[in-house]
Protein backbone atom coordinates (compact mmCIF):
# COMPACT_ATOMS: atom_id res chain seq x y z
CA UNK A 1 0.00 0.00 0.00
CA UNK A 2 2.91 2.45 0.77
CA UNK A 3 5.75 3.53 -1.42
CA UNK A 4 9.34 1.56 -1.16
CA UNK A 5 12.77 3.78 -0.26
CA UNK A 6 14.31 3.98 -3.83
CA UNK A 7 17.75 2.43 -3.53
CA UNK A 8 19.84 5.78 -3.90
CA UNK A 9 18.45 5.99 -0.34
CA UNK A 10 20.05 3.23 1.10
CA UNK A 11 23.58 3.37 -0.60
CA UNK A 12 25.39 5.69 2.65
CA UNK A 13 23.50 3.73 5.13
CA UNK A 14 25.95 1.29 7.21
CA UNK A 15 25.33 -2.71 7.16
CA UNK A 16 23.62 -3.91 10.32
CA UNK A 17 22.15 -0.64 11.58
CA UNK A 18 18.74 -2.13 11.85
CA UNK A 19 20.10 -3.45 15.38
CA UNK A 20 20.53 0.06 17.18
CA UNK A 21 16.44 0.54 16.94
CA UNK A 22 16.54 0.53 20.50
CA UNK A 23 19.10 3.22 20.60
CA UNK A 24 17.15 6.40 22.21
CA UNK A 25 16.45 9.25 19.54
CA UNK A 26 17.79 12.06 22.18
CA UNK A 27 20.88 10.09 22.98
CA UNK A 28 21.02 9.36 18.87
CA UNK A 29 20.15 13.50 18.21
CA UNK A 30 23.16 14.68 21.10
CA UNK A 31 25.66 12.88 19.50
CA UNK A 32 24.98 13.94 15.95
CA UNK A 33 25.34 17.41 17.39
CA UNK A 34 28.58 15.85 18.14
CA UNK A 35 29.68 15.34 14.79
CA UNK A 36 28.84 11.28 15.17
CA UNK A 37 28.23 9.53 11.92
CA UNK A 38 27.01 6.78 12.81
CA UNK A 39 24.52 8.65 14.74
CA UNK A 40 23.37 10.66 11.96
CA UNK A 41 23.03 7.47 9.77
CA UNK A 42 20.98 5.71 12.56
CA UNK A 43 18.50 8.68 12.20
CA UNK A 44 18.62 8.13 8.62
CA UNK A 45 18.08 4.95 8.75
CA UNK A 46 15.03 4.80 10.70
CA UNK A 47 13.47 8.48 9.59
CA UNK A 48 13.84 8.19 6.05
CA UNK A 49 11.12 5.65 4.93
CA UNK A 50 9.04 7.40 6.95
CA UNK A 51 9.68 10.63 5.14
CA UNK A 52 9.80 9.06 1.79
CA UNK A 53 6.39 7.41 2.01
CA UNK A 54 4.92 10.53 3.28
CA UNK A 55 6.45 12.64 0.46
CA UNK A 56 5.71 10.57 -2.30
CA UNK A 57 2.14 10.63 -1.36
CA UNK A 58 2.06 14.33 -1.20
CA UNK A 59 3.22 15.03 -4.57
CA UNK A 60 3.89 11.56 -6.82
CA UNK A 61 7.43 12.86 -8.08
CA UNK A 62 9.80 10.44 -7.12
CA UNK A 63 13.26 12.64 -8.21
CA UNK A 64 11.53 15.48 -6.27
CA UNK A 65 10.84 13.71 -3.06
CA UNK A 66 14.31 12.16 -3.32
CA UNK A 67 16.28 15.26 -3.71
CA UNK A 68 13.93 16.66 -0.73
CA UNK A 69 15.03 14.05 1.07
CA UNK A 70 18.54 14.14 0.73
CA UNK A 71 18.62 17.75 0.89
CA UNK A 72 16.98 18.11 4.05
CA UNK A 73 19.60 15.22 5.95
CA UNK A 74 22.72 17.65 4.32
CA UNK A 75 21.28 20.32 5.28
CA UNK A 76 21.05 18.59 8.94
CA UNK A 77 24.55 17.11 8.76
CA UNK A 78 25.78 20.39 7.82
CA UNK A 79 24.32 22.37 10.08
CA UNK A 80 24.61 20.06 13.14
CA UNK A 81 26.53 22.34 15.17
CA UNK A 82 23.69 25.08 15.54
CA UNK A 83 20.84 22.59 15.29
CA UNK A 84 18.86 23.42 18.46
CA UNK A 85 17.84 20.88 21.04
CA UNK A 86 14.41 19.24 19.91
CA UNK A 87 11.49 17.55 22.12
CA UNK A 88 10.82 14.97 19.16
CA UNK A 89 13.20 13.65 16.38
CA UNK A 90 10.12 12.44 14.89
CA UNK A 91 8.03 16.03 14.84
CA UNK A 92 11.20 17.99 13.99
CA UNK A 93 12.21 15.90 10.82
CA UNK A 94 8.05 15.67 9.69
CA UNK A 95 7.90 19.67 9.89
CA UNK A 96 11.15 20.43 8.24
CA UNK A 97 10.55 17.94 5.48
CA UNK A 98 7.13 19.11 4.52
CA UNK A 99 8.35 23.07 4.77
CA UNK A 100 11.15 21.49 2.31
CA UNK A 101 9.51 19.97 0.47
CA UNK A 102 6.22 22.00 -0.29
CA UNK A 103 8.92 24.96 -1.15
CA UNK A 104 10.50 22.56 -3.51
CA UNK A 105 7.22 21.51 -5.55
CA UNK A 106 6.07 25.49 -5.91
CA UNK A 107 9.67 26.02 -7.08
CA UNK A 108 8.79 23.35 -9.36
CA UNK A 109 6.30 25.00 -12.00
CA UNK A 110 5.17 21.72 -13.65
CA UNK A 111 2.92 21.74 -10.20
CA UNK A 112 -0.05 23.27 -9.74
CA UNK A 113 -0.80 23.19 -6.01
CA UNK A 114 -2.10 25.81 -3.06
CA UNK A 115 0.23 27.87 -1.31
CA UNK A 116 2.27 26.76 1.28
CA UNK A 117 0.58 25.74 4.77
CA UNK A 118 -2.55 24.05 2.83
CA UNK A 119 -3.03 20.43 2.65
CA UNK A 120 -4.68 20.16 -0.62
CA UNK A 121 -1.34 18.61 -2.50
CA UNK A 122 -1.50 15.74 -0.31
CA UNK A 123 -2.52 12.94 -2.06
CA UNK A 124 -2.19 8.96 -0.28
CA UNK A 125 -4.07 5.60 1.35
CA UNK A 126 -2.97 6.06 4.87
CA UNK A 127 -2.54 3.35 7.47
CA UNK A 128 -5.54 4.10 10.25
CA UNK A 129 -4.61 3.25 13.68
CA UNK A 130 -4.50 -0.21 14.36
CA UNK A 131 -7.13 -0.72 17.35
CA UNK A 132 -9.44 1.34 15.01
CA UNK A 133 -8.32 -1.55 12.29
CA UNK A 134 -9.71 -4.40 15.13
CA UNK A 135 -12.73 -2.87 16.00
CA UNK A 136 -14.20 -1.02 12.55
CA UNK A 137 -12.47 -2.78 9.58
CA UNK A 138 -11.52 -6.15 10.95
CA UNK A 139 -13.52 -8.29 8.34
CA UNK A 140 -13.13 -5.42 5.60
CA UNK A 141 -11.40 -6.00 1.88
CA UNK A 142 -8.39 -3.51 1.33
CA UNK A 143 -9.95 -2.43 -1.89
CA UNK A 144 -13.26 -1.25 -0.10
CA UNK A 145 -10.44 0.38 2.72
CA UNK A 146 -9.05 2.67 0.21
CA UNK A 147 -12.53 3.55 -2.08
CA UNK A 148 -13.85 4.49 1.69
CA UNK A 149 -10.90 6.52 2.18
CA UNK A 150 -10.90 8.75 -0.99
CA UNK A 151 -14.37 10.40 -0.11
CA UNK A 152 -12.18 12.05 2.84
CA UNK A 153 -10.55 15.55 2.04
CA UNK A 154 -7.12 15.40 1.33
CA UNK A 155 -6.53 17.75 4.76
CA UNK A 156 -8.46 14.99 6.88
CA UNK A 157 -5.89 12.25 5.37
CA UNK A 158 -2.84 13.78 5.93
CA UNK A 159 -4.12 14.29 9.75
CA UNK A 160 -4.73 10.67 9.86
CA UNK A 161 -1.84 9.85 8.24
CA UNK A 162 0.39 11.93 10.37
CA UNK A 163 -1.65 10.91 13.97
CA UNK A 164 -2.09 7.23 12.97
CA UNK A 165 0.52 6.02 10.90
CA UNK A 166 3.26 8.27 12.33
CA UNK A 167 2.23 8.60 16.09
CA UNK A 168 2.26 12.43 16.02
CA UNK A 169 0.03 13.93 18.80
CA UNK A 170 -2.15 15.79 18.28
CA UNK A 171 -0.52 19.41 18.63
CA UNK A 172 2.40 18.22 16.63
CA UNK A 173 -0.08 17.64 13.71
CA UNK A 174 -1.44 21.18 14.34
CA UNK A 175 1.71 22.69 13.90
CA UNK A 176 3.03 20.52 11.32
CA UNK A 177 -0.32 20.92 9.01
CA UNK A 178 0.25 24.60 10.49
CA UNK A 179 -3.46 24.56 12.04
CA UNK A 180 -5.10 24.80 15.11
CA UNK A 181 -5.24 21.91 17.38
CA UNK A 182 -8.91 22.03 17.37
CA UNK A 183 -9.07 21.88 13.74
CA UNK A 184 -6.67 18.66 13.98
CA UNK A 185 -9.24 17.06 16.60
CA UNK A 186 -12.11 17.85 14.06
CA UNK A 187 -10.38 16.75 10.82
CA UNK A 188 -9.67 13.50 12.63
CA UNK A 189 -13.13 13.08 14.47
CA UNK A 190 -15.14 13.57 11.09
CA UNK A 191 -12.99 11.57 9.14
CA UNK A 192 -13.52 8.61 11.43
CA UNK A 193 -17.09 9.37 11.52
CA UNK A 194 -17.09 9.24 7.36
CA UNK A 195 -15.15 6.34 7.41
CA UNK A 196 -17.57 4.32 9.88
CA UNK A 197 -20.49 5.25 8.10
CA UNK A 198 -19.48 4.48 4.47
CA UNK A 199 -17.49 1.08 5.76
CA UNK A 200 -21.36 0.25 7.18
CA UNK A 201 -23.16 1.34 3.83
CA UNK A 202 -20.25 -0.88 1.89
CA UNK A 203 -21.11 -3.68 4.25
CA UNK A 204 -24.81 -2.93 3.74
CA UNK A 205 -24.46 -2.67 -0.07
Amino acid sequence: MFATTDERLLETIPAGLQSAKSVDEAVLWVNFKNGNELAFSILYKRYSQLLYNYGMHACKDKDLVLDSLQELFANLWDRRETVSAVGSVRFYLFKSYRRLLISRIIANRKFSIPLPGSSAFFEFIPSIEQSFIDRELKALQTERLKNCIKSLSKRQREALFLKFFNELSYHEVASIMDVRVDSVYNLISKAIDILRRKLKNSFQG
